[in-house]
């Protein structure tokens, strides 16, 4: 695996991503059962609520995919019910919840501020409607600014948000050319060895995608985050398993420096 490059890899590269993005989509079973959580009954709530889903949001940080988003569901089970409302009204309960034993969440004094403070700012910004974030057909660009607003999102999860809600819960979204990638490790080290990118810096790496994908740069991760955690691994990547290996350069060394979540 080294470094070969040979002219338009890039928009082979970006062809063969997008093809694989058009595949997963196609799965009959769906994306949000697979990626987020192995909960039925806390995937109802994901897709059903939007508080539901906005605090998984929030909440999906530093600990699996599967129990960060299954926090809702578990807190709601904890509480007796689940409301913007129950939240404030309440926070010494909401954290005595989060704490247990056993603590719902890997850090769980910071994810109550973080809970508190965004049930708060649905009540005071969106009468008390977290759909309301959304339902009025924003641009992608202004809904990762509007996700990005909330304590505990960051631009890796606003940008990951705006793909799920639009490509996955059929929110209506005006302008998808606004969406981006977001800054995460599987994403990090894909647009690294695939020559996307040319340095691990969430600006350049957003502004590479845009380029590479201007219709919709968004649409590049989640095949590179699928592709990231089932072949593209840290150490010894299985390159020649992988679904775009014949567009990839495998550029394997310019990613050794990508840590982090």
């Amino acid at each position: 695996m080294g470094t070969r490059a040979r002219q338009g890899e890039h928009a082979d590269v970006v062809s063969a991503l997008l093809a694989f993005g058009e595949e997963l989509d196609a799965v009959e079973a769906s994306r949000l059962t697979t990626v987020l959580t192995n909960n039925p009954e806390a995937n109802d709530l994901l897709v059903s609520d939007a508080w539901g889903f906005l605090a998984g949001v929030i909440c999906d940080y530093q600990m699996p995919a599967d129990r960060a988003w299954a926090t809702p569901y578990n807190l709601a089970q904890r509480l007796g019910g689940w409301s913007v409302e129950r939240i404030v009204a309440d926070p010494e309960a909401v954290h005595a919840a989060f704490l247990g034993p056993p603590a719902i969440h890997r850090f769980p004094n910071q994810t109550t501020r973080f809970i508190i403070d965004g049930a708060r700012r649905v009540i005071d910004e969106y009468g008390g409607d977290a759909a309301s974030v959304w339902n009025d057909r924003p641009t992608a660009r202004d809904l990762q600014t509007r996700l990005g607003a909330f304590l505990g999102i960051s631009q890796k999860k606003a940008a990951m948000a705006v793909e799920i809600l639009y490509a996955q819960l059929g929110v209506e979204i005006a302008e998808m050319e606004g969406s981006d990638i977001a800054y995460d490790v599987h994403v990090r080290r894909l647009m690294l060895r695939t020559g996307l990118a040319e340095r691990d810096n969430v600006g350049h790496m957003v502004d590479m995608a845009r380029r590479a994908h201007p219709e919709r740069p968004g649409a590049l991760d989640l095949p590179m985050w699928e592709i990231g955690r089932t072949w593209c691994h840290k150490r010894d990547p299985e390159c020649a398993a992988c679904v775009i290996s014949q567009a990839c350069p495998q550029l394997v060394d310019a990613a050794k420096g990508v840590t982090g979540a």
